[in-house]
């Protein structure tokens, strides 16, 4: 059976000019997917992440 750790992370992006939202949140969610974690839900600001314990 798989094991899963949870992470609450409340992602609130300020942008300097000229820089895109999508671009910095996405910068964001692939550092996070690169230790592994995976977007399991959103509800606002709020992203819930999991990832599987080896």
């Amino acid at each position: 059976m798989k094991v899963f750790e949870y992470r609450v992370e409340d992602i609130q992006i300020q942008l300097k000019v000229n820089t895109d939202f999508g671009t910095v949140m996405t910068e964001k969610l692939n550092a996070l997917g690169r230790e592994g974690w995976e977007l399991a839900g959103v509800n606002g600001t709020v992203f819930y992440l999991k990832r599987e314990v080896t």
